[in-house]
This record gives C-alpha cells, structure tokens and sequence, in this order.
C-alpha cells in the first residue's frame, strides 16, 4: 500500500480519526496523571517556547492554576477532568503561534462561564487584555426571557462584537470548538447533531474566513461523521478504494513533478518542433532558489462535495493535490511556466489567487495539468511566506508570538457583518444573515476606478451599491456593467466593471429584497421599508385622528405643539418604545388604537363628557366604525352624509414621492379620477383606500370601516380608466371614436372592438388615462354625439380590488 494510502487508511489519532497533512492542530496527549505531576503544564510551555523567543511563562503559569482551581470538582461527560479541554485548547493555540495572553485565555475561557470567577476577577489579575478574550469567548448569561434560539444568537452576536475589536476572541472559540467537536462520542445522538451542524454552518466557515484551514478540514469533517455517518463511511470506503486502484501512482507523480524542477525530467514533447527543447525557460532557475514539492489528501468532506458537484466517479485527483512551495511571488509565477513547459496543462482550470487574494487572504497559483500516466494533476504554487497564511491564515500576522494589532480591520466580511449587525434584531434572521454571508462563494467585480469588490455568487447591482455606500444604495436607479445598460436584477459576473447610476428621488422597492443576496444590502433595504411602513401609518393614524378633531371643531396642531398626544400614550397602554407623537399615530393606524379614543383623552379637560346613550353623537359612530369600535355588531346602521371635515386627498397623498407607500391608494378596481363621489375604506395596518362611490367592490364592504374623503380643489392626476362603447356595426364608426379621443386630449393605452353574434351591433371598450372627471365626461359627451353610438358608459373592474366579495 502507498504512503499516502496509509495516511488514509490508519487514522492519525483516536481524538482525530481523520488527521491528515495540515490538517487541525495536533495536540499531545493530555492525562489526569500529566495534571498532577506538572507535564501538562510543562508540555505547554515547551511548546511556547518552540513557538515564540521570549514568552510570559509566569502569565501561563498563573493562568494555568488558576484554570485547575476553577474546573476542580469538574469532570466532562467521557468522565475525564473538565481541566484536559483548556489544556488541550491552549495547547491548539501556542501551535499556531499566537502569543502568551491568547494561551491564557485559552486555559482560561470556560473559567467564568463554569465557576464563580468574574470577568473584573480576570482583569484584576491578569490584566485587560487577557480578560477582553475570556469576555468575548464567555456564552450570554442566561437570562430567563430569552428562548433557547434568542440565547444562542444573542450569545454570538457578542462574540461577533468581541471579535470585532480583538480576531483573538474568534481564534480561542475556534479551537475550543475544535476539541469539543474531537470528543463529541460522549454526547448524547440529539446534542451530536444539533452541536455538529451550528459547528459546519457556523464556525468551520469562520474558520475559512480566517484561513484557518486545517482547523475548518477537521470542523467540516467531524461535523460530516456526525450529521451524515453513512455518506461518510461510503466516501472513507471510496477514497480507500481508488487509492489501492492506483498504487505507487501518487508517488510516481510526486517523483515527476520533483524531477521537472532539478532538471532531470525533460520537457513534454511537442515543444521540439518549436525550436524550444533546449530553452533555458524551460529550466528552474538557480536564481530562484529551492522549490519543495509535496503532496497532500483532501478530507472525506471535501471529497464527498467535489463527488456531489460533479456527478461522476472519484478519480485520483479528486484525493490528492500537489502542492509546489517557492521562495518568492517572482518564483511562483517561473514554476507556472516551467509546469506548463513539462506538463499539458487543461483549459479553463488555471486560477490566480495571487493577483486577486481570497477574502481570507490566501494567495496562490493554481492550474491542473496532464500527468505523464494521463491523470490529471491539480497544482497549488505558493511562495513560502503565502504557504504559511495557507497553514496558519490570519495567525502567520503573529511574529515571533507578538500581537500585531488592528488585522481585523483588514477583513473585509467582518467590517461587512458589523455594519449591518445592529440593523437585524430578530434573533433567526441575524443568524440566517450570518450563515448566507460565511456560506456563499464569491465572484471578483470592480470599479470603473479598478478597486476590487468581493460578493457572493448570484449578487447584483443593488448588493454592489451597497457596498459603495449606503446613501448609493438608497438611491440606485440603474447599473452599467463593462459600459452597458443593464436591469437591477442583472445577475453580476466575475471580472465585471460595473458602475452605479443614483437618483436623489428613487429609493429602494419592496422588491429588491428578492433581487439582492447579500446580508448588508437586505439589512439596509429592510430596515428602510420598516421605516418607511412606520412613516406610513402614522400618516394614516395622524390623518385619522385629525379628521375626528376637526369633526369636533378642532385643530390637531395646537395639541401636537403642547406634546399633548404624546403624553397619553401611557394612558392608551402603548409599549415604551412608542411613547411619543409618531409612536401614538403609527399605533392609531396599525388599527392598535381607536383614534376616538385618543381624541377623548385630548379633550376631556376642554369640553364636556361623552354622550351616554347607546348611539352616540353621529360622528362618534362613524369613527368607531373606521377604528373597527364594536367589530362584533354586524353590519351597522347607513352611514348618512359626510362628515364636516373629510380628508383632503392631494397629489403627495396618493403617489408618495421617493417611492413609499402612499397615504391613500386609489383602489384599482375602480381606478377614481379627481372629481369623482368617494368612499374610503380603513385597513388596520395597511391604511385608506379610496373607491368611486359605487363600485361593485366596496358596496357590501362599507360597514365599520368608512373614511370620508375629499378631493383638493382644481387637482389633476392620470388616472387609468375603462369605458365600454355599444355601437351599431358601422364602416368608419372607429375611426371617429379615436378622433374624439383624440379631440379631448385623451391618450388610448388599448382597444378591443369586437362584434356581436346579430351581427348589427359591437361592443368597443377602450382602456384610457384622463386627468380629470370633467375630462373623463367630456369624453363621454363626444362618443355619445357620434351617430351610430348606442351608448357609453365607464367599466369597473370586480373582483380586482384586494377587498373581495363577501
């Protein structure tokens, strides 16, 4: 059996069945003998040591009694003392070379959650630094309003906050989850799955994102074992199996690779007939200094997604990649040319990562070539110091154990989840946010200025404006991509250029949340349509309250400059985050209050008691029918004639400018033109919709939910309108029906004429916008003059309006 083969075959540890080349850190066995007799503690300090030139022994040594007293009566479910798992973690920690706070911490971040140790405790002793990290890694104190899931996301939104400052916190919490996830055989079946799949959805991403790649390989592979044991097991079979088809093959290839950099191994044939066999190209250069060559296995989860990507059967290079280690960037780029010199590299599969980094900052060369057997080899070029951020990923920062300070600011994904964090309260939604931005892969687009953005695959020119700036979010009206016109909803490409148009007048639709994908971008979009939705009800609570007042002689006004509205919120038993005036009126037109609830609350001091009879003064019924007082009544008595104070529909109450939502909607089943007799009606939380007296729709839909409604004078709007023409079967009778049309200034959107079976009469309906109701009936006038007209007459539309039938 080849080396490699073995490497799968026989598990690397009990703890960690599936080790492997660089995959998580390995951790020297750590006993409850080791514990007592000071190895445990020797171990680790040894490997400082190794690690980092002048560590804080003492700090470590103080952090690791500390951590002894504090887990001392202490034991885990395998029946082990509870002290092995901060060991072990701290252990994890010094191997990736960070410095001596953060092993610390590492001994010490279960010491609040799981003793009477206190945060200011930790800060008196071993100083703010070390604390902030115990603080940040410490899970949300249990608090007893909060569910299960709340806590949880509660508990994470801390650590994002905390890690935001200090990328420690996350790196603690990692390798805490690592070794937690190395003994999860002792949990029961339920916790394995629900701890397994937080683990591959949660925090193996973050790990890639910090380009911890072993730590994510073994998080994604354990989480696998548990969440899948069956696909597992299959792929641990097949990847044996192809192995063990293939023997000496991955050796073979690794020899070929080795001899085309020492110059034993010729060029590919071909290259002769060029005149270039003997190129000095095509020879690694002295120059350049030593290139390692090494092969790796990629883990059963890896393989197991690559096998499901594809569709196919598992091939070699499936399993095994090479890996070619130079000195230098310059270096990488000569190996490039020397591999394609030697070997047939495969269209389409090179990929530089040098001159545009992952988001993890891993940097490479990778391109797939043609081996000398005919298998395909999949190449990673590295220099060395990039290898290392391959290794270590943001750890390799660390320099001889110092903490550098400021890397998360060079994270882009962290500065992108905290600046839309605070903007997503629902504890589900924050975490879905967080899943969908850690899971998606990415596609590379710029700026017509050359800077570089990363999105998620599937992102368009609303989530790109966002990333600009959120006021060039607000208000995109339109995107050029590579210098051409391109819809909202344009799916963007890798290596787009892509440029935003803005309008000050447009804001975000409704509908742009399902045409973006990134969390910043629906975060920004959605809390402006809840503001916007707010905005809206208190104009319609604000609308409702004043036509109550002025039906009463009075002026809203004058009791909005005294706060009077605001100070009987308490008195209408409203929440404390709606104690004031907007609070009062978006309350009034969700249907939460009764507006003729707050108008008694405002006059009382000022005028006389409430009629006590059952009836009520007439405008106290009405009101009580708009605010849905007495729902469970029936139909009610006829509403009779208008109220003295109607509300006044404008231009800005009906289109809403920037794009919200209108105060009134004009019901579109009967489309009302300025001029025409209105009934408006009162949703609780979606507002007043106004209907042409008599429409279909609204006649058995009045009771209890009138608003009287008037037009401002001399106002004009387009409005759609149908009107149906019966006329004789006549030769040119269309063309005069357009020329009076056309007469009154009236644009024709579309007709549809047609004959009736008696062949003598047609029935031509026109659909039209007019601004008026005396241009609308001047219209008519015209048509009815026209000989052969029988008769005209305007169309409603049942069954359009959102009010149905009852």
């Amino acid at each position: 059996m080849s080396e490699l083969a073995s490497e799968v075959v026989a598990p690397a540890s009990e703890s960690a069945p599936w080790g492997g080349p660089g995959w998580g850190p390995t951790v020297p066995p750590v006993t409850e003998e080791s514990l007592h007799d000071g190895r445990a503690l020797h171990d680790l300090l040894a490997e400082l040591r190794s690690r980092q030139s002048h560590p804080d022994e003492g700090l470590i040594a103080r952090a690791f009694e500390l951590a002894r007293r504090a887990h001392s009566e202490q034991r885990r479910k395998s029946g082990e003392p509870y002290l092995i798992h901060p060991v072990r973690v701290a252990h994890g920690i010094a191997q990736l070379g960070l410095d001596s706070p953060s092993v610390a911490a590492g001994l010490l971040h279960d010491a609040v959650e799981d003793s009477e140790l206190t945060v200011f405790e930790l800060t008196e002793q071993f100083g703010r630094e070390v604390a902030a990290i115990v603080d940040g890694v410490t899970k949300l104190g249990k608090v007893p309003y909060l569910s299960k899931a709340t806590q949880q996301a509660e508990s994470f939104r801390k650590m994002l906050l905390a890690m935001s400052r200090d990328i420690r916190v996350l790196i603690v919490k990692l390798l805490d989850r690592l070794d937690n996830m190395r003994t999860l055989e002792h949990m029961a079946a339920d916790k394995q799955e629900r701890i397994s799949r937080e683990t591959m959805q949660i925090y193996a991403p973050l790990a890639n994102r910090l380009g911890l790649e072993g730590v994510r390989r073994e998080l994604q592979d354990l989480s696998f074992r548990y969440l899948e044991p069956v696909s597992f097991a299959a792929v641990r079979k097949d990847i044996e199996g192809v192995l063990l088809r293939h023997p000496g093959q991955p050796e073979a290839s690794l020899s070929a690779l080795r001899k085309a950099f020492d110059g034993s191994e010729a060029p590919r044939p071909g290259r002769a007939e060029l005149g270039q066999d003997r190129d000095e190209s095509m020879r690694w250069p002295a120059a350049s200094g030593r290139a390692e060559v090494r092969a790796t296995l990629r883990t059963p989860y890896r393989v197991h997604r690559r096998r499901e990507a594809n569709g196919r059967t598992l091939e070699l290079s499936d399993i095994v990649t090479f890996q070619v280690i130079t000195r230098d960037r310059g270096a990488c780029y000569a190996a490039l040319g020397l591999l394609h010199s030697h070997f047939q590299p495969i269209p389409g599969r090179f990929r530089d990562y040098i001159a545009l980094p992952r988001p993890n900052h891993y940097r490479g060369l990778h391109t797939s070539l043609v081996g000398r057997d005919g298998n395909r080899l999949e190449i990673q070029i590295r220099s060395q110091s990039m290898d290392d951020v391959a290794r270590r990923g943001i750890a390799a920062a660390w320099k001889d154990g110092r903490h550098p300070g400021g890397e998360a600011e060079h994270l882009a994904w962290l500065r992108g989840l905290m600046d839309w964090q605070d903007d997503v309260r629902d504890p589900a939604e924050f975490i879905e946010a967080v899943k969908a931005d850690l899971f998606a892969d990415e596609i590379y687009v710029f700026t017509p200025g050359g800077d570089v953005h990363t999105f998620p695959k599937g992102a368009t020119p609303i989530d790109f404006s966002f990333a600009i700036h959120t006021d060039v979010g607000m208000h995109c009206s339109g995107a050029r991509v590579n210098g051409q016109a391109v819809p909202l909803r344009y799916h963007l490409r890798q290596g787009d250029t892509v440029e935003i148009i803005t309008n000050p007048n447009h804001g975000p639709r409704a509908e742009w949340m399902s045409m973006c994908v990134t969390s910043r971008a629906k975060a920004k979009i959605r809390q402006h349509l809840r503001h916007q939705e707010r905005q809206h009800l208190r104009e319609v609570g604000r609308s409702l309250v004043e036509q109550v007042l002025r039906g009463r002689g009075l002026e809203i006004d004058a009791y909005e400059r005294s706060g009077a509205v605001a100070e009987r919120a308490d008195e209408l038993g409203l929440p404390r985050d709606s104690r004031d005036t907007d609070g009062v009126y978006a309350a009034i037109g969700a249907g939460q209050v009764e507006a003729e609830a707050l108008v008694r609350l405002l006059v009382a001091r000022d005028a006389p008691a409430e009629p006590t009879s059952s009836e009520g003064s007439l405008v106290t019924r009405l009101i009580r029918r708009v605010t849905r007082f007495g729902a469970g009544e029936g139909k009610g008595t006829a509403l009779g004639a208008d109220p003295a104070a109607p509300t006044e529909i404008t231009r800005d109450k009906v289109t809403a400018p920037g794009g919200g939502r209108a105060l009134i909607e004009l019901a579109p089943c009967c489309s009302p033109v300025p001029g025409d007799s209105l009934v408006g009606v009162f949703e609780a939380g979606r507002g007043i919709t106004a209907h042409v007296e008599g429409c279909p729709e609204i006649v058995e839909q009045i009771s209890g939910r009138r608003v009287f409604l008037k037009w401002e004078p001399e106002l004009e709007l387009e409005r759609p309108v149908t009107i149906e023409v019966r006329t004789a079967n006549m030769v040119g009778l269309l063309a005069e029906m357009s020329r009076a049309f056309s007469k009154n200034d009236v644009n024709i959107k579309q007709a549809n004429c047609r004959a009736l079976p008696d062949g003598d009469r047609a029935i031509n309906t026109f659909q039209a916008t007019v601004s008026s109701l005396q241009q609308l009936e001047a219209l008519m006038a015209t048509l009815k003059a026209i000989d052969g007209v029988l008769g005209v007459e305007r169309v409603f539309s049942p069954g359009s309006s959102r009010y149905g039938r009852s």
